[in-house]
């Protein structure tokens, strides 16, 4: 019930916020709301305009001379009524004949027309200068109505004086469907037919654009006579606040795991409004505003969006009943239970010692990865905490020879706290921003390993900038770079740190990881390298040593962007090959420049690796690897694993071709390839 009314105050608040928004797009001179939904009326009125009334054409008569010929004409042919739109009225009795009464001087002054009966000719705009209705006007204590609706009562026998359609919008026929009379019509075209006379200059806006008199008339005549009214209706109108607010409900059950969802349904949600509108304007003939509604869902959704996700996942009371929960599990020895009850609570400072020893108790039993995810959240809070950084990286990466773990207390500005590895450039150290107290990973590479001194400052500048360009890169399977810099001859990265194993570590024979699942991973590197290729960025040093993988969460990332191309470079110059060449590509192997087909190439080598626990390419030497790779081809991997599925071999080989042109065209296309086949 608490909830219940929880959810029903959030509700009313977001809905009386999104009121107060909405109103402002009706409020003058800008009137927001108003101009739209007249757009949207225009927008209704195109999509079937009725035809427009047979009987009707058009005549050009700008001057009253003409107006008299062409009446002098109609009367002659046996026209049904004549309809003249000029201020001076031909001089005749003839009953057939009707013009205006009053017409307009400007917006807002009439002056009377000569005509002895007709109706007025002063229509009124709305507020974006278009007609799209017609209003009888008040003349001397009486209701005058218009000209077209003075026509066709006429035409109907209809009583002259009654019957107002002020509260009706027209459906406009197209001006363009009412014919035109030639210069010299013949009895044919005017026998039985509504003439309606008058120059035909252009003045007025209606919602096909700008037409003149004559044709104002023809278009407001057809209406009144085929019924083609679009009726206002508050009922209608309020019952479409009703469909917003209902709308709006399932807003309340937003949460950040179903945002994906929630932006597909706030877009369904939107175009339903414009839906049901269109539907009534089209089917019922009724029109229903559509703005207030519709930015009223949009405003009021979005609160709840926002206040969903910002409100707690659970209750304090909640909290307390899985913290008794968990604790219960830990006390009973069920570790693996405890640790899910654990990860689900904030890790607040009063909670460290516990899940400290429930951290060290899972990796003293067999289960480094679960007490690898209780220190890490403690670290991320606190990294000074007892020892949590040491057993962090001592559960999360494998220790180190006494000689590697020396380390200095800073880089620049960050706290290191524990060695992680020792690289071939230099060491990563677990390390803590004392600016955030944001835990992090920070690799420090000596620049001056095969540099003099003349050209380390050449390389620190190269280094910096390539390091900056990946830093660039924001993709959830990439590491994130936070920051880059120098500091006593060591360049160093700050980046993320990533729990989890290297994929090399299951590219042994003994510990392969399930084929669906190496699928799954090297798709998931594949769109990552897209990503950083179509920002003209090159890992150049792609294999499982530089792919993090962490079971538990399932999370993927791929590390040393913006270090490789440092590398290379080094390599060159120092003839030294720094780490294995069997990932590299032919043409990365002979010194050519490399793009995204040689990242796919490793990425090749990496899947092979993976699913059959060698590599496709060795040799006795580095020269004889060389020979090799640039060469002879690989082993089928269903030749090495025959319970692997035939289509690997297609995928892999085309992987794994000598020209870059016969890869994969892109990433993209490997990822697919491998979703779509398997």
């Amino acid at each position: 019930m608490d909830r219940l009314r929880s959810q029903a105050r959030s509700l009313v608040e977001a809905a009386g916020l999104g009121l107060l928004a909405t109103a402002v797009l009706y409020l003058p001179p800008a009137s927001i709301a108003a101009r739209l939904d007249a757009w949207v009326f225009d927008l209704w009125s195109h999509l079937d305009p009725p035809l427009p009334a047979a009987e009707i054409v058009i005549a050009e008569a700008d001057t009253p001379a003409a107006l008299a010929h062409v009446v002098e004409l109609a009367d002659d042919a046996g026209a049904k009524l004549i309809v003249g739109t000029l201020a001076d009225t031909p001089a005749t009795q003839l009953d057939r004949l009707i013009g205006p009464v009053e017409i307009s001087v400007d917006a807002l002054r009439t002056r009377s027309a000569d005509s002895a009966r007709g109706g007025h000719l002063w229509f009124q705009h709305e507020l974006d200068g278009v007609i799209r209705r017609d209003v009888a006007v008040r003349v001397q204590g009486a209701d005058l109505p218009s000209l077209p609706l003075y026509a066709a009562r006429v035409v109907e026998s209809r009583a002259l004086d009654g019957g107002d359609t002020s509260d009706l919008l027209l459906r406009w026929p197209r001006a363009d469907a009412v014919p035109r009379l030639s210069p010299t019509p013949t009895a044919a075209e005017l026998e039985g037919r509504i003439v309606v006379a008058g120059s035909l200059i252009p003045k007025h806006a209606t919602p096909f654009g700008f037409v003149a008199t004559p044709e104002v008339v023809a278009q407001m005549l057809a209406s009144h006579l085929g019924r083609y009214y679009v009726a206002e209706s508050s009922l209608a109108s309020t019952a479409l606040w009703a469909v917003a607010l209902l709308l709006c409900v399932p807003f309340l059950f937003a949460t950040p795991t179903t945002r994906p969802r929630t932006i597909g349904l706030l877009s369904a949600a939107a175009l339903a409004l414009p839906a049901l509108s269109a539907g009534a304007f089209e089917v019922l003939a009724v029109w229903l505003p559509v703005t207030g509604p519709a930015a009223w869902l949009l405003v009021s959704s979005s609160l709840l969006v926002v206040r969903r996700e910002k409100a707690p996942a659970r209750t304090a009371a909640s909290d307390s009943d899985s913290l008794s929960v968990a604790r219960r599990a830990a006390d009973g020895g069920r570790l693996k239970e405890a640790w899910a009850l654990y990860r689900q609570l904030p890790p607040t400072p009063a909670l460290f010692p516990e899940i400290y020893d429930l951290a060290c108790a899972l990796a003293a039993h067999g289960s480094p990865d679960e007490a690898a995810d209780l220190f890490h959240r403690i670290a991320q809070v606190d990294g000074g905490f007892r020892d949590v950084a040491h057993r962090l990286v001592r559960t999360n990466h494998a220790p180190l020879d006494e000689g590697d773990a020396q380390m200095p207390p800073s880089i620049g500005r960050y706290e290191l706290l524990e060695p992680i590895g020792r690289g071939a450039m230099g060491n990563v150290y677990l390390g803590r921003d004392p600016l955030i107290n944001r835990i992090l990973a920070l690799k420090a590479i000596d620049l001056a390993i095969g540099y003099d001194n003349a050209s380390c400052e050449t390389t620190a500048e190269t280094f910096l900038r390539e390091a900056a360009i990946a830093g660039s890169l924001s993709h959830p399977n990439i590491v994130t770079i936070f920051d880059v810099g120098e500091s006593d001859g060591l360049a160093y990265i700050a980046m993320e740190y990533v729990r989890g194993h290297h994929l090399s570590e299951f590219a042994a024979h003994d510990r392969l990881l399930p084929v669906d699942t190496v699928l799954d991973l090297i798709a998931r590197a594949a769109d990552a390298l897209e990503y950083a290729h179509r920002r003209n960025v090159v890992h150049r040093d792609i294999k499982p040593a530089n792919i993090m993988y962490d079971s538990l969460s399932n999370n993927l990332k791929i590390t040393d962007f913006g270090i490789a191309k440092l590398i290379d470079a080094n390599r060159t110059r120092t003839g030294i090959v720094l780490g294995t060449p069997a990932f590299m590509s032919p043409e990365q192997l002979e010194g050519k420049n490399v793009n995204g087909h040689t990242d796919l190439f490793a990425l090749g080598v990496s899947l092979y690796q993976l699913l059959t626990g060698q590599l496709p390419f060795r040799g006795a030497s580095m020269t004889n690897l060389m020979f090799v790779i640039a060469n002879e081809p690989h082993q089928s991997v269903t030749s090495v694993r025959t319970e692997l599925p035939k289509w690997l071999d297609e995928v892999v080989d085309r992987a794994l071709a000598k020209s870059p042109a016969d890869r994969f065209e892109s990433a993209a296309a490997m990822a697919a390839a491998l979703r779509r086949a398997a």
